[in-house]
C-alpha cells in the first residue's frame, strides 16, 4: 500500500492508514468512519487525534 505524504493537513500518515484500514474493514465510507471514529473514545486515543482534529475525507482519498 502506497502512502502519498498527508502535507497540509497535519495528521500522520499512518493515521491515515488506519482510517483506511477501518473503511475497508467496516464497509463504509470515509465520511461514515470518521464519524464513527470521532465518537469512539478508545479510537481517537489510539489515533491521538481529538473531535474536530481528524482529516477530512478529501484529505483521507488524495492520501491513497
Amino acid at each position: 500500500m502506497q502512502i502519498s505524504h498527508p502535507a497540509g493537513n497535519g495528521v500522520a500518515g499512518w493515521k491515515h492508514a488506519v482510517l483506511h484500514f477501518l473503511r475497508l474493514h467496516m464497509d463504509a465510507t470515509l465520511q461514515e468512519v470518521l464519524d464513527w471514529a470521532e465518537e469512539m473514545e478508545r479510537v481517537r486515543a489510539a489515533l491521538v487525534l481529538e473531535r474536530g482534529e481528524f482529516p477530512g475525507p478529501s484529505a483521507l482519498c488524495k492520501s491513497f
